[in-house]
């Protein structure tokens, strides 16, 4: 009978390949990496919960703010009363459009200087585009005053900005003052630089054009 071999066996169940020792070091790696530097993790995930949760509270705060001024401004149905929330309120979007309405509501009543106090206060505390139409608003209430120096220097901003949405009507009434003046070229200048897509302002501004003597 032949000897049987003595030798022990290997058990591969015992052989670790060189993946899972990669695995095993990246594992003492990553808890050797909490355990010193814990305490930092910990304190950043908190900071950035806590400055999201104050995020969150001062979107909640201006909401709130902004439904009391809504509501302030719907309380004032007289123009007495809106005109004080207007000016209590004075520098705010809302203040402005309300400031908008009742220099309309002067202009109209033929009030041309508290018309243009309140134009005045529209035009620096509305929002775009409020605040290009109360700057017009303004220009035109000087013009009836006969400011016309100062109301062609408000107008001139609009008109040379190509991102406002009044640049079409602040061009004409500045062809309209050119043309006021006898100043018939500046007038045709600024009347073909009127967008044609602006079709209101570029069919009065032909008008204008037509009454301009020849070149």
């Amino acid at each position: 009978m032949a000897n049987k071999s003595t030798s022990p066996k290997s058990d591969e169940r015992n052989i670790v390949g060189p993946n899972q020792v990669e695995i095993q070091d990246l594992e003492d790696q990553a808890i050797m990496f909490w355990e010193k530097n814990k305490g930092i993790l910990i304190g950043s995930i908190a900071f950035i919960f806590a400055a999201f949760l104050g995020y969150q509270g001062i979107k909640f705060m201006q909401s709130k703010a902004e439904e009391s001024l809504k509501e302030g401004y719907l309380a004032a149905n007289t123009s007495e009363a809106k005109a004080a929330w207007a000016a209590e309120e004075s520098g705010k979007p809302l203040s402005g459009f309300a400031f908008k309405e009742l220099g309309d509501e002067a202009y109209r009543a033929g009030e041309l200087a508290k018309a243009e106090g309140y134009y005045r206060e529209a035009s620096k505390s509305a929002a775009a585009p409020i605040d290009q139409a109360a700057t017009i608003a303004l220009a035109v209430t000087l013009m009836d005053q006969g400011k016309a120096s100062e109301a062609k220097s408000l107008l001139q901003g609009i008109a040379n900005d190509p991102s406002a949405l009044a640049q079409a009507e602040a061009q004409y009434r500045l062809a309209y003052l050119a043309s006021e003046e006898g100043d018939a070229a500046t007038a045709r200048s600024l009347i073909e630089a009127i967008s044609d897509e602006a079709f209101f302002w570029k069919s009065r501004a032909r008008s204008i054009e037509q009454k301009l003597p020849d070149a």
